[in-house]
């Protein structure tokens, strides 16, 4: 599986470890697809708990062929960023869905989910888990040294 474009949010009537964030991303079911192959689906995913435990992830729209979405000088592209807001209580991701074009005229829309999503959480841990650099990985920092 591969994730990429993050639109993350946390509930401004939550504090504290009892922050309620939610996730929407974009991710490929399968990391080693082509461009001929992939298909693109879009997830949710929220804490109830500061963050300590995740629910299980939620597909947001029908997985889309890459070949359905805007080309640019950069390839195929849903766009650079994705956004999540609460409002009331419910997370409201933003997120671009796309059809079949038609002809040459594409169908791509800029959606949410109607009602929002509930913050649930679960029991899905994030301790432990680990960044994987690939060598097209730019870093932001660098690590300090340590002695082992």
């Amino acid at each position: 599986m591969d994730h990429f474009i993050p639109g993350l949010a946390v509930d401004k009537a939550t504090s504290g470890t009892g922050i309620h964030p939610g996730l929407v991303y974009y991710f490929y079911p399968s990391a080693n697809c082509t461009a001929a192959t992939c298909q693109l689906d879009v997830g949710f995913i929220s804490s109830a708990d500061g963050g300590a435990t995740w629910s299980a992830s939620q597909q947001l729209a029908e997985p889309m062929s890459l070949s359905w979405l805007a080309n640019t000088n950069q390839g195929h592209m849903v766009g650079d960023y994705m956004s999540t807001s609460f409002s009331g209580g419910p997370a409201f991701p933003a997120l671009v869905s796309a059809n079949a074009p038609s002809g040459s005229v594409f169908d791509e829309a800029l959606d949410t989910v109607a009602g929002g999503i509930s913050v649930t959480g679960g029991r899905n841990s994030s301790h432990g888990d680990v960044v994987v650099v690939t060598p097209d990985t730019k870093p932001i920092f660098t690590p300090p040294a340590t002695d082992q």
